[in-house]
């Protein structure tokens, strides 16, 4: 497949996904300088809001860095799950609200035949908000990726924060992820292997990786404090992705 080609897909297929996809994390020649951005991310610290609407009681925050519009604003759905954003936009009475036997079956009936290309999804997130230049730590490593940035976001999780088992995307898939961590002792990544769930290892603080986002994969916090670098990118991004390999 030559740089050309991808530049013409609007997707991958499970074939060219996995010749990318290495492994579950494979590592870039991209890292954060984990000090600076500790040092910078306590002066954004009002920019946090909670994850979604469910959940509440686990610490699970995020700060847009990409989003729809630019704009910093409350309830921003990029700092939600996009299945849960979708649902609740069709569903507004249930937003907030605790799972009843009818929120359940709803909720299956609404993702049952859903295509992807239905609902506001990844590649909807297209614009920097403020806060993006502002932390230099993290926009300055990302330059060489800055046009095809899409939803980013910083997580921020504190003890018992965690995402459950889940898949972010289907193959063919119109995007890329990168997952890196400040604190890969104060928290757990496990991916779905042979129907078990098998942490990762070796983790390195401020590191960047291509994340299989496709395999089922679920985290964990340990310890308060735990970012997270969350990040969306469009398939025009491989050539350069191929390069920091």
């Amino acid at each position: 497949m030559t740089d050309s080609e991808i530049l013409s897909m609007n997707s991958l297929s499970e074939k060219e996904y996995y010749e990318l996809h290495l492994q579950n994390l494979t590592p870039l020649n991209l890292k954060i300088d984990v000090d600076l951005f500790l040092n910078e991310i306590e002066m954004y610290q009002e920019f946090f809001q909670q994850w979604g609407d469910v959940h509440k009681e686990f610490a699970r925050y995020a700060l847009p860095l990409v989003n729809l519009d630019g704009k910093l604003i409350d309830d921003d759905p990029a700092c939600w799950p996009l299945d849960r954003w979708n649902f609740v936009e069709k569903y507004p009475h249930y937003k907030n609200k605790d799972w009843t036997d009818e929120h359940v079956q709803d909720w299956k009936d609404y993702f049952k035949e859903l295509s992807i290309d239905d609902i506001v999804n990844e590649l909807y997130f297209k614009k920097h908000t403020p806060l993006y230049k502002k932390l230099t730590s993290v926009s300055q490593k990302l330059n060489i990726l800055d046009n095809h940035l899409l939803r980013t976001c910083i997580l921020k999780w504190d003890y018992l924060g965690h995402f459950k088992k889940h898949i972010d995307t289907l193959h063919p898939t119109k995007w890329l992820r990168l997952w890196g961590t400040t604190n890969p002792k104060g928290m757990v990544l496990r991916y779905e292997d042979g129907g078990s769930m098998i942490p990762e290892i070796n983790i390195e603080a401020g590191r960047l990786y291509l994340h299989d986002s496709i395999r089922p994969h679920e985290a964990l916090a340990f310890d308060d404090g735990v970012y997270q670098f969350f990040i969306a990118l469009d398939l025009e991004s491989i050539p350069i992705i191929k390069e920091l390999l």
